[in-house]
């Protein structure tokens, strides 16, 4: 018998204030504070004030756990894999440092689960005048539930985003389901994993439990508006990886429905970056094999695309720089919230 109805991973890198407020969202959860177990685990902060603040949560809390991790892994799946191992409830979600629960979030999840092993729910997307809903594409259906994802393959699209997943604790340990480490897309490969492995999933669709904070000014970017090689290449290197689960669970041929927007997704942020020609040449390369595996034509970018995925496939890269070049002139004042209302899906974390 665990001590907590629910355990909040959160994954820290000199986050700031922003810990103050996520924390406030927490204690005024209507299932009462009490029954929460808050696991802070820091990715080595090199900012005093996190690292003050933090010690003072652990300190002041009993059921706020921080873990300081000896060396930093610059991504989150290895914060959220230590948060997992120690997760002392039935239920467990991952969320982002910067992010608020709405103030049932965790009452009405925890008691919808019931004996499924995945819970879904739906967020809004805060922009610093406005708050959007997102929109599914189920539209204004309700509640949906499966007992696995045969059932309904579509739910392979709705957004990965991690932090909207309530998750029993054993599923996931005993399917040996974990974060990738060391880079990204590792929510997008535990959303797909446990879609594929549970038996029972329920989306909520018209139930919103978490205020995602979009935020892409110069100075103050949120992971996934971060557009320079390091960043773009681990996304790549996610991608392998869930295709390497994909082929071990003999799982394959959800391939395509899975990869449908987040491979366009990809294009469109190399082709908004500022990286030089050689790197864009590069990642074109090592990207090929994912997509002649799994590419198909994403309606919302209107076949914007196809001319550069079909230069990738030919190994027509040097021409598929300047396919991206001559496409990030047309696009770069492409809006952005509007893409993220329709494919983004917090690839990032």
């Amino acid at each position: 018998m665990y001590d907590y109805r629910i355990s909040v991973v959160v994954s820290t890198y000199n986050t700031g204030d922003y810990l103050t407020e996520f924390l406030d969202s927490i204690k005024a959860q209507s299932i009462g504070f009490e029954n929460i177990e808050v696991i802070f685990v820091d990715d080595k902060s090199t900012d005093e004030y996190t690292l003050n603040l933090l010690k003072e949560l652990d300190s002041s809390y009993e059921n706020v756990k921080v873990i300081f991790l000896d060396k930093n892994s610059g991504f989150p799946g290895t914060g959220r894999n230590t948060g997992l191992k120690i997760a002392n409830s039935d239920h467990v979600i991952f969320a982002d440092h910067d992010d608020t629960y709405t103030q049932n979030a965790f009452e009405v999840m925890c008691d919808k689960i019931g004996k499924n092993d995945m819970l879904i729910s739906n967020f809004n997307q805060v922009y610093t005048d406005k708050s959007i809903p997102f929109k599914s594409i189920y539209g204004d259906e309700g509640e949906i539930g499966v007992s696995d994802i045969s059932q309904d393959e579509n739910l392979l699209r709705v957004p990965a985003a991690i932090w909207t997943r309530l998750f029993r604790k054993e599923f996931l340990i005993n399917n040996n389901i974990f974060f990738l480490e060391g880079m990204l897309a590792e929510d997008v490969y535990v959303a797909t994993y446990a879609c594929l492995k549970a038996e029972g999933i329920i989306y909520l669709n018209d139930f919103y439990s978490y205020n995602y904070k979009i935020r892409d000014s110069e100075d103050n970017k949120s992971t996934i508006h971060i557009r320079n090689r390091k960043y773009i290449e681990a996304i790549l290197n996610g991608y392998y990886k869930i295709d390497e689960m994909l082929v071990d669970i003999n799982q394959v041929s959800y391939g395509e429905l899975i990869f449908r927007s987040h491979l366009t997704s990809w294009l469109y942020t190399i082709v908004l970056s500022k990286l030089g020609d050689e790197d864009k040449k590069e990642l074109f390369i090592k990207s090929r094999d994912i997509f002649s595996k799994y590419y198909t034509e994403d309606p919302y970018f209107k076949k914007r695309y196809n001319k550069l995925v079909e230069l990738i496939l030919n190994q027509k890269f040097d021409e598929a720089v300047l396919e991206s070049n001559k496409l990030s002139k047309t696009q770069k004042n492409m809006n952005d919230r509007s893409l993220f209302s329709r494919i983004k899906n917090k690839l990032v974390g």
